[in-house]
């Protein structure tokens, strides 16, 4: 359940929001609702709220729904597309994308940094991952991309020096590194707010998890995020067709 106090905060995010799109002359706002909406047992009356006090419908997409924007990221002509792994770790959950020869790979899973730094994660979820990269061609896969913030945060933390990459050695060593580690100094240090500083070693841990189990991909980052796919999407239900948004893929 998504508490009352926590709602009134998610509107006044939303208003502030709708605030500054129509200030830059948005004519269109569309929002999406994840994991913790997935989740929450009173999902449908927080949407109805944002409704009525924003005006702004809230669609919440299955956890198949959101890996499936992942196939819209841009990948960089030197990433072989059916050598890549497309993830994103989210707050309660991790999706993922693949585009073989024969057919599309999307799967989610119930494991997101939020829920493992609340304690919230069971021994069924990680089985539930392992058993999701199982049906991978293991040894096939050279790429991880991994979107959104908590990729590139552990890239950065794992990565030596300016790498832009990181290998399984590599995260292991920094989540060994972190032990220990206050998140007041992560954050000072890494120049992060204290709410991110918080989930980096447990986003670190999921990512060790992943590529544990490919012996022969390592970690890139994207700067695609999830509202990019949901913007695609919209334009090619709405008959834009034609239209991309292009943006570099993976940092370099």
């Amino acid at each position: 359940m998504i508490e009352n106090d926590v709602v009134s905060a998610i509107v006044g995010g939303f208003e502030q929001l709708v605030r500054r799109a129509r200030s830059n002359s948005a004519s269109i706002v569309r929002a999406v609702g994840t994991s913790a909406l997935r989740s929450a047992g009173n999902a449908k009356k927080v949407c109805e709220i944002l409704r009525r006090d924003t005006g702004i419908e809230i669609t919440v997409l299955s956890g198949k729904e959101e890996a499936g924007l992942l196939k819209y990221v841009q990948l960089k002509r030197s990433y072989r597309k059916n050598k890549c792994l497309v993830v994103d770790i989210g707050g309660g959950s991790t999706e993922f994308y693949h585009a073989g020869a024969a057919n599309e790979f999307i799967g989610s899973v119930n494991l997101g940094a939020v829920r493992v730094m609340e304690n919230r994660d069971m021994a069924s979820d990680w089985n539930c991952l392992k058993s999701l990269l199982v049906e991978l061609n293991h040894e096939s896969i050279e790429t991880v991309l991994g979107v959104g913030a908590n990729a590139r945060i552990a890239v950065r933390l794992s990565g030596a020096g300016n790498a832009s990459s990181a290998s399984l050695a590599d995260l292991k060593i920094a989540e060994a590194n972190l032990t220990g580690v206050s998140v007041e100094e992560l954050s000072r240090v890494f120049s992060l707010s204290v709410d991110r500083a918080e989930l980096v070693p447990h986003a670190i841990k999921i990512w060790t998890m992943i590529l544990g189990r490919l012996p022969n991909a390592n970690l890139y980052a994207s700067k695609w995020n999830l509202c990019d796919g949901v913007i695609q999407q919209w334009l090619i239900d709405n008959n834009f067709s034609t239209c991309q948004i292009l943006l570099d893929a993976p940092t370099e």
